[in-house]
């Protein structure tokens, strides 16, 4: 038995169970992937490095800087280029990434935690004073306290096994929230790209919306590497086509903008992208059942929206489990 068990190592679940960490509570993390970071993710293919989910962060609250000032301290981030200058803000907003991926965030994170990678929670059963969290290797897991940060409708698929009512009137509002599907395609090139701006490349087409240049910003140093983003009527047009199809699509409306030749390309898939409309508080919270839920369909569709959110959670629990 341990106190928190969270079920999700993004941003929100890792930043929750590193403060209840540090104030002493016991807390363990699963995640389903073998990688940590959900869409902050870094991949490598044909000698390069890509970001292919989300491919920068930007910081607003103070609670959140205070992380990102530590992450800057270690050499976890670095800031790759800065948002135009506006009224309230004439020094433009960082726009930060890992210094080697967006992954590095996480990865630093995990240094400090108990995390299970490989594990896909399949049921949970609430018992009379603790949750017991079944995973797909066989593994029970029993804790005081529950926290789930996975998209909203994976987060409830998992909690409806458990055959209780855990969200009660607002459980509506909670199966409402909407995700965006999308689509990444990764690029070796046979030359420099050629994008301005440091290599982050913003494009209002009908089928993508972003190519950033990896070896510009720093992370594919030896091999010049894009990602390109699709818009997500592409994805949903095209979530089932062939790599050589909408790959090739991609790169057919990409190519105005890149000055080299392809080499060898990628197709990934997001089946949660960015919350279309997130449930309007930071967190849901079920006090009677030990259960929270958080992640960016509370907090918002940017990162800091999704670190946000595990920070209220970490403070409710904190509040909550020391008044037990």
């Amino acid at each position: 038995m341990i106190d928190v068990l969270v079920i999700g190592a993004g941003i929100s679940g890792l930043l929750c169970a590193s403060e209840l960490q540090r104030a002493g509570v016991s807390v363990r993390v699963l995640d389903k992937g073998r990688g940590v970071g959900g869409r902050m993710a870094t991949r490598r293919m044909g000698g390069g490095r890509f970001d292919h989910g989300a491919q920068f962060f930007t910081v607003r609250e103070p609670s959140f800087q205070s992380h990102v000032d530590e992450w800057l301290q270690a050499g976890v981030i670095q800031e790759w280029f800065r948002h135009a200058p506006s009224d309230s803000n004439t020094a433009g907003y960082p726009r930060y990434c890992g210094r080697s991926g967006m992954t590095d965030v996480a990865k630093h994170l995990c240094d400090s935690l108990e995390v299970h990678r490989s594990q896909t929670a399949v049921d949970v059963v609430r018992t009379a004073n603790a949750w017991e969290v079944r995973t797909s290797t066989g593994e029970v897991h029993r804790c005081r306290y529950l926290v789930v940060t996975a998209p909203v409708p994976q987060a409830l698929a998992l909690l409806d096994t458990s055959a209780v009512d855990y969200a009660g009137v607002e459980l509506a509002a909670l199966r409402a929230v909407r995700y965006d599907l999308g689509l990444a395609t990764l690029a070796t090139l046979d030359g420099p790209s050629g994008l301005a701006n440091h290599g982050a490349c913003p494009i209002e087409e009908s089928s993508i919306t972003w190519i950033a240049d990896n070896q510009q910003k720093g992370i594919s140093s030896d091999v010049p590497a894009v990602t390109i983003h699709a818009s997500a009527d592409f994805a949903q047009e095209h979530w089932d086509s062939a790599d050589d199809v909408r790959g090739a699509l991609m790169l057919e409306a990409a190519s105005a903008y890149l000055q080299s030749s392809v080499l060898e390309y990628s197709c990934h898939r997001w089946g949660f992208t960015l919350p279309l409309n997130p449930y309007p508080q930071a967190y849901f919270h079920n006090s009677d059942l030990s259960l929270l839920l958080a992640g960016d369909g509370f907090g918002g569709p940017r990162v800091e929206g999704a670190a946000l959110s595990g920070l209220a959670a970490s403070r409710v629990l904190l509040d909550t489990l020391s008044c037990g």
